[in-house]
């Protein structure tokens, strides 16, 4: 005959989680009402799930480490002397219990009494079909799954300190004095730095033929001498109307007409 497990709760925490994150989660797990979380938090320990199989004895207890809440399974032999209790009556059909209901009345059934640790037979975790998202801020390993941290054996027998106060260094560095400026004044404003380097050329024009004009000269001296307009007999000349030729056809170039192209390669398709 298989072995049968009785899962409990004491209201016990997984290290790491928040009361409230884990009492949130497991009335979203059991669909539970405030009044069975207290019954579940009271600090008794409250039958969850009785005379189930090993699997599902696993999925129960993976659930709720899920949720941040400790399980406690026993095997049924334990609790009754090797004689698993008989399940509480199915309830009528037309009086069918919700699942927070289910849970208040298996927790309601427990004895107070019974001892919160694990037995010795608890199964080893399993795989399971259900994933739940931890809530925010869960450590991912359980303290005793954690990997101790290994411990690096350096020699230091070699190395000195020295005493406080000494520099790393002997050389010092000098800093730089500030140069001399007394000898320095500012000039003007608008003044020209006659030592200021330039890369212009200097031009030399030769000037020795240019005189200038007396004060007041107007440079009449200078203008062009005036052209006499020519006597012209323009009475033969006409101006044409507005729109006329300026050639007639006899002075305009006859251009050839341009030949008509062969479409002899050319035919029609039905």
């Amino acid at each position: 005959m298989d072995q049968r497990y009785n899962v409990y709760f004491a209201g016990q925490i997984l290290e790491g989680h928040d009361p409230d994150a884990v009492r949130a989660s497991l009335a979203k797990l059991f669909k539970a009402d405030g009044p069975t979380l207290d019954k579940l938090f009271s600090g008794n320990t409250r039958l969850i799930k009785k005379d189930c199989d090993k699997a599902t004895a696993l999925k129960y207890k993976q659930a709720m480490e899920r949720a941040g809440a400790r399980p406690v399974i026993k095997a049924s032999s334990e609790d009754g002397g090797g004689t698993a209790p008989s399940p509480p009556p199915a309830p009528a059909p037309e009086q069918e219990q919700s699942a927070a209901e289910k849970i208040a009345a298996l927790a309601a059934a427990a004895g107070a009494g019974d001892d919160p640790s694990p037995s010795a037979s608890e199964p080893e975790p399993e795989s399971s079909d259900t994933l739940h998202l931890c809530p925010d801020g869960t450590e991912v390993l359980r303290p005793d799954e954690r990997a101790a941290p290994v411990e690096a054996a350096i020699d230091t027998g070699s190395l000195e300190v020295e005493e406080a106060g000494p520099p790393l260094a002997d050389a010092t560095v000098e800093t730089a004095s500030a140069p001399d400026t007394s000898h320095l004044s500012m000039g003007s404003v608008g003044e020209d730095i006659p030592n200021l380097p330039s890369n212009t050329t200097k031009l030399d024009p030769d000037t020795s033929s240019l005189d200038l004009s007396p004060e007041g000269t107007d440079f009449s001296d200078c203008r062009p001498e005036e052209v006499a307009t020519p006597d012209l007999d323009l009475s033969a000349i006409d101006l044409a109307p507005a729109g006329s030729d300026v050639l007639r056809e006899d002075e305009r170039g006859a251009k050839p007409a341009p030949a008509a192209p062969s479409t002899d390669h050319i035919s029609l398709s039905e």
